[in-house]
């Protein structure tokens, strides 16, 4: 009798500590899962796996920082990954440019349906061979909506005279300054720490095919469409007659042509001549930074 009681004791105890261990182990896969489960829910956006890490682009642009949180039991859902921001229009940027002597907003000088930006040095011999050109694209197709937009500095090769005299020079000697159409500003800095920032917009937009972003030598030029987006960038010796297509594309809204081989063989050219020539931009010795 005592036997039998016993094995019923033990038998009891079997089974209670079974019961005991399968309620264990059902508590264990719960939280376990519970743990996967939050862990699965921390996104982390835009390739960074470290947790709490900003990501941040090389041109000091506003970047996205996203914090993933990893699962403890009872941790908030994850949100949902905010929509892709697009970077604000040349237009909603609201740069201001010096001119007369005053700051004004250059939305007022931008083209209804295109822009062209031109870095101008009076003293540059290249002067003879781009103004010509660039003064009949801003006559003939203003009334299509082109405005262009001049820039002297003295940078580069000092540019002796104030801006005042400028102007007129400009207007004299090529017929170019038709207000608001076609603009001679005041001088700014187009290279340097000092860059100006409608400038430093423009070189961070479109490196040349050369890879490099900076301005190298004057009369280099940017095509802009109607919302300012830099559409592509001419060199120094690339005359106006050369990319008048593509200033009809543009205020025409149709896709822009092919770069030809005179463009590409022209950009070859303008790095090897901002290597010797007097009128590229050689920091330390002819601008400076601050």
């Amino acid at each position: 009798m005592q036997n039998a009681a016993g094995s019923q004791d033990a038998g009891s105890r079997r089974s209670s500590s079974n019961s005991s261990s399968s309620s264990s182990g059902a508590s264990t896969r719960l939280e376990f899962g519970s743990g996967l489960g939050a862990a699965a829910a921390a996104i982390v956006i835009g390739g960074t796996s470290a947790r709490g890490a900003l990501a941040e682009d090389t041109t000091g642009d506003a970047a996205t920082a996203v914090v993933a949180t990893a699962g403890a039991e009872g941790a908030a859902p994850a949100a949902s990954p905010a929509a892709t921001e697009t970077k604000p229009s040349l237009r909603e940027l609201g740069f201001e440019v010096p001119y007369t002597g005053k700051s004004v907003p250059l939305n007022k000088f931008l083209g209804s349906r295109a822009t062209l930006v031109v870095n101008g040095k009076l003293d540059d011999p290249e002067a003879l061979h781009q103004m010509p050109g660039i003064t009949k694209l801003a006559s003939e197709y203003s009334k299509d909506g082109l405005n262009v937009l001049l820039f002297p500095t003295d940078q580069g090769t000092f540019e002796a005279d104030e801006d005042r005299v400028i102007r007129i020079k400009f207007y004299q000697f090529y017929g170019f300054g038709q207000y608001p159409k076609a603009v001679v500003f005041d001088k700014i800095d187009i290279v340097g720490n000092t860059i100006h920032p409608f400038y430093r917009y423009l070189c961070r937009a479109l490196k040349n095919p050369n890879g490099i972003a900076r301005i190298t030598l004057n009369y280099e030029k940017f095509l802009l469409d109607q919302d300012g987006k830099v559409v592509r960038r001419y060199p120094r010796k690339l005359e106006a007659a050369d990319f008048e297509a593509d200033v009809k594309a543009v205020i025409a809204g149709d896709p822009l042509p092919a770069e030809n081989r005179d463009y590409k063989l022209s950009w070859l050219k303008a790095d090897q001549e901002a290597t010797k020539s007097e009128y590229a931009f050689k920091l330390g010795l002819n601008y400076y930074n601050n």
